[in-house]
């Protein structure tokens, strides 16, 4: 970025109603409990960091003013004294002064090619900007799925403690009743220990997911918690629909395509700026003792001898080489991309229909079967905390599984361009 862009950028962010300095009272007023909808509108309207994102476009809009200003007009002022020696005829006088006033003409449309390259810039950095908020909600998106799932997490490891300690309760009732050893009361007082640590592991991950999106979003003390449904988002798995779409709303297309229009419009400038830039000049001299005066009128400008804006119209050209190149690839790799996501989900969502159907289902009556053969003294304890370990690690795995389909869906969504048009009209 150019120094005088670096500058602007830092100065609107200063000045900016989104600045740090503001965001611990902006996040004294945002919702404890958030919905997927409602996380992505303080996305948009309230995140410091979006707002640091869109300033981007406020330093090109900046170029856009200096590429529309004028030249400055120069002034020169000169005196000559005459130092002694026989008087020079053609020196009327003891001193001479001389004023001259130079204006640089842009007669070739340099101002109007400058103006259109800063304007294409500025859909450019627009562009790019799209790129980067696109970023942001898929990041976002992410971790509130994230944090949904380990609250679910921390809740399945909280019901599987208290049917320990159900258990605990029963096998203590058996050892009162001399119907089970100390052995079976030490065994399920250690599982219950052992998940208790499981389930402190749990709050702690939770709590680190907390502050990552806190953080993501650029608000110090928030502590959002996840409301809703951890379910699939229900993305299309068709590819040909979906790069219609990318084709249309892809943000890192729309930045390539953008770019090379920009490129063309700098190659339009190098050829504009090729053309020397003429001055007028307006002066006067006059003298005292006695008093003389003149005027002068003409006319300067480069001699296209030796630079003839050969290095400017080179860099134009691989510039303009450069973005086609790269929209090229750009489309290649994003087809690919959407593909393999694309592929990847299809994939999860197979295998969590899969365990839903065949693993997931029959807990219930799992569970139910597990107690009613202990009780009969059909099974021993080690069995019963094996069905209650299992039936834990199955509810944590699914848990798994549907983040794991959100994800993909998110990658599927970030590829096809849907991320911000699901935003503005979700399903």
């Amino acid at each position: 970025m150019k120094p005088k862009a670096s500058l602007i950028l830092l100065i609107s962010l200063l000045a900016s109603p989104f600045s740090y300095a503001e965001s611990g009272i902006e996040s004294q007023t945002l919702p404890e409990t958030v919905t997927i909808r409602d996380l992505l509108q303080i996305v948009r309207e309230k995140s410091p960091r979006y707002a640091l994102v869109r300033s981007q476009i406020e330093a090109a809009e900046a170029e856009v003013v200096a590429a529309n200003v004028l030249p400055n007009p120069k002034i020169s002022y000169g005196r000559f004294d005459q130092a002694g020696g026989r008087r020079n005829t053609q020196f009327d006088g003891p001193s001479q002064q001389n004023i001259t006033v130079e204006v640089p003409m842009l007669l070739a449309g340099q101002r109007g090619a400058r103006k259109d390259n800063a304007e294409r810039q500025v859909e450019v950095a627009a562009a790019r900007v799209e790129v980067d908020y696109n970023q942001l909600i898929r990041e976002s998106w992410r971790l509130f799925a994230q944090l949904l799932a380990n609250q679910l997490r921390v809740s399945v490891l909280d019901e599987a403690r208290m049917e320990l300690e159900r258990l605990q309760t029963i096998v203590s009732g058996k050892q009162n009743a001399g119907t089970a050893s100390q052995y079976d009361v030490l065994r399920i007082t250690q599982e219950v220990q052992s998940l208790n640590t499981r389930l402190e592991n749990a709050q702690t991950n939770l709590t680190s997911t907390v502050g990552e999106l806190a953080s993501l979003l650029g608000f110090p003390n928030w502590k959002p918690q996840a409301s809703g449904t951890l379910e699939p988002i229900g993305v299309s798995a068709d590819v040909d629909k979906l790069w219609q779409q990318a084709e249309h709303n892809n943000p890192d297309l729309e930045t390539a395509r953008r770019e090379m229009i920009a490129a063309d419009s700098g190659l339009e400038r190098a050829e504009r700026e090729r053309w020397p830039v003429p001055s007028l000049m307006f002066g006067t001299a006059f003298t005292d003792k006695p008093y003389g005066n003149t005027t002068f009128a003409g006319v300067s400008v480069d001699l296209p001898i030796f630079d003839r804006g050969q290095g400017g119209m080179a860099r134009a050209a691989a510039e303009v080489h450069a973005s086609q190149l790269k929209r090229e690839l750009l489309m290649a790799s994003t087809r690919q991309e959407l593909e393999r996501a694309v592929d990847v989900l299809a994939r999860r969502r197979a295998t969590l229909a899969k365990a839903e159907k065949e693993v997931v289902a029959p807990l219930p009556t799992l569970k139910q079967m597990a107690e009613d053969a202990y009780r009969l003294g059909q099974t021993g304890l080690i069995e019963l905390l094996d069905s209650s370990r299992t039936r834990t690690e199955i509810k944590l795995n699914h848990l798994e599984l549907i983040q794991n389909e959100i994800e993909a869906e998110l990658d599927v969504m970030n590829a096809s361009g849907l991320l911000a048009v699901y935003f503005e009209n979700p399903a």
